[in-house]
């Protein structure tokens, strides 16, 4: 599984250098830190078992958050017009349209308030429990 994470992090890495062409939607930076995350993810996976090795799980764990965080970030707060849609089913009804700029921001803001406070929090968390220890 770790394989398949790391081969779609190089993937979206061949974007970033301009290996496979493309147009590009989102900055090239956005795209390297998905390309990161999932590098990440896979590094997450090996170490997942590794006692000895709970401090570099940790620091990717960490990475990881932060590189999820970015994407988040920039469809949020960043600068230009986003384009949004949005679904819903019920009872095997699906339905689907075109949902405001303001709506979208929001939701994408929301998580990524959540995430850049794990990103700051988590870090000093752990320095407390260090010293304490």
């Amino acid at each position: 599984m770790a394989l398949a994470f790391f081969f779609f992090g190089g993937f979206l890495f061949a974007f970033v250098l301009d290996w496979i062409p493309s147009k590009h939607v989102a900055p090239l930076w956005v795209i390297a830190a998905a390309a990161m995350m999932f590098s990440l993810g896979g590094a997450m996976i090996l170490l997942i078992e590794n006692e000895r090795m709970a401090w570099l799980r940790n620091l990717v764990s960490w990475l990881f958050v932060v590189c999820l965080a970015i994407p988040f970030n920039w469809v949020a707060f960043g600068a230009g017009e986003r384009q949004f849609s949005s679904s819903s089913s019920f009872l095997g009804i699906t339905t689907g349209g075109a949902s405001g700029e303001i709506e979208g921001r929001v939701a994408f803001g929301f998580f990524a308030v959540l995430m850049d406070l794990m990103v700051v929090l988590v870090p000093l968390r752990l320095l407390k429990n260090r010293k304490q220890e």
